[in-house]
């Protein structure tokens, strides 16, 4: 099974990615980022979520204006408008493919007033590639339909490369390391804990990981068609939980052990849902790309159990093209 392969191999995705990422000169490598007033990280779908994670790492580390955008909103959205043209501004385009059809024409909306590009993709020959005013591109294939190792791998990537310029100490030798127990630890708690047969499940995650939750309801949704959710944490009180149920599993990307957090997850028990509370394995949130890997597992291990095929997950494709690339 493909997806289920490039899922478990990710650990030597990540020595080999790190190796190259260590090789990489830098000095003059997407500079502006870190001199505009602000910078959108813009995706679609997983690539979306990808930018949401992104873009709070980007403002923790360097203080600077960051915002998550849709492709698609950024494309067709007439009534869509950016920040003030008096703004150095910037964008970091993000694409599995390199081609999403949203994607490069948001791509060229932002070269069209000025805006400085930087895209990171696995596409070499793409038009993401070709068009922005720098990129970077991933020793990586992924054949998968669904998105896995090349959602970590560019999370991992954008996190590493805002460390290096930001000049502050990283700790992802430590955590490729940790990659394989951590993919371990994961399977075993879903098996363990029997957490795969709930009919509705939430994500909850705040900062950093607020991207992450999403991500991981994405998978279930895409691998084993289950209902599930995502909220940035503290929202999740504010209406969302009148569906909680005893068939509710709450999955909840800790930050830093806020004690809030945890404060939460009770109230969520009392209302009758199960609960599951994944600790972050670094402080300062560069755990992200690890911690989505339980996400993807659930989503695979859900699916194998339902007699689902996520190598041909319904209604999906690889790439999204539009028929209109004229719009």
């Amino acid at each position: 099974m493909l997806t289920e392969h490039e899922i478990y191999t990710q650990p030597d995705d990540f020595e080999r990615l790190l190796a190259f990422l260590n090789d990489l000169y830098i000095e003059d490598f997407a500079r502006y980022l870190f001199e505009s007033d602000v910078v959108y990280f813009v995706g679609c779908g997983s690539s979306y979520y990808l930018a949401v994670s992104a873009s709070k790492y980007f403002s923790r580390v360097t203080g600077i204006d960051a915002k998550p955008l849709q492709s698609g909103e950024v494309t067709f959205a007439s009534s869509f408008v950016l920040g003030s043209r008096d703004l150095k501004r910037s964008a970091v385009l993000i694409s599995r493919s390199g081609d999403t059809t949203e994607t490069v024409q948001a791509l060229r909306k932002f070269n069209q007033m000025g805006i400085k590009t930087f895209g990171i993709t696995l596409g070499e020959k793409s038009e993401l590639r070709r068009i922005c005013q720098s990129s970077l591109v991933l020793p990586l294939e992924e054949r998968s339909v669904v998105m896995t190792k090349s959602f970590s791998c560019m999370l991992l990537s954008l996190f590493y490369l805002i460390d290096r310029m930001a000049k502050i100490a990283s700790d992802y030798d430590r955590l490729v390391r940790l990659s394989r127990k951590f993919l371990h630890e994961s399977e075993k708690s879903i098996e363990s804990q029997a957490i795969d047969g709930a009919k509705h499940y939430v994500f909850l995650g705040t900062g950093v990981y607020e991207g992450i939750a999403k991500e991981s309801a994405l998978k279930l949704q895409e691998m084993s068609l289950t209902f599930a959710e995502a909220y940035s944490t503290f929202e999740y009180r504010h209406g969302p939980k009148s569906l909680v149920t005893d068939q509710t599993l709450v999955v909840l990307y800790a930050s830093d052990q806020n004690p809030e957090e945890v404060t939460l997850l009770g109230e969520m028990q009392r209302l009758g849902a199960s609960t599951v509370l994944r600790t972050p394995a670094a402080e300062n949130g560069q755990d992200a790309f690890l911690q989505v890997l339980f996400g993807q597992l659930l989503g695979l291990i859900i699916a194998k159990r339902k007699g689902l095929n996520p190598d041909q997950p319904r209604n999906l494709s690889r790439v999204v093209f539009l028929a209109d690339e004229s719009r």
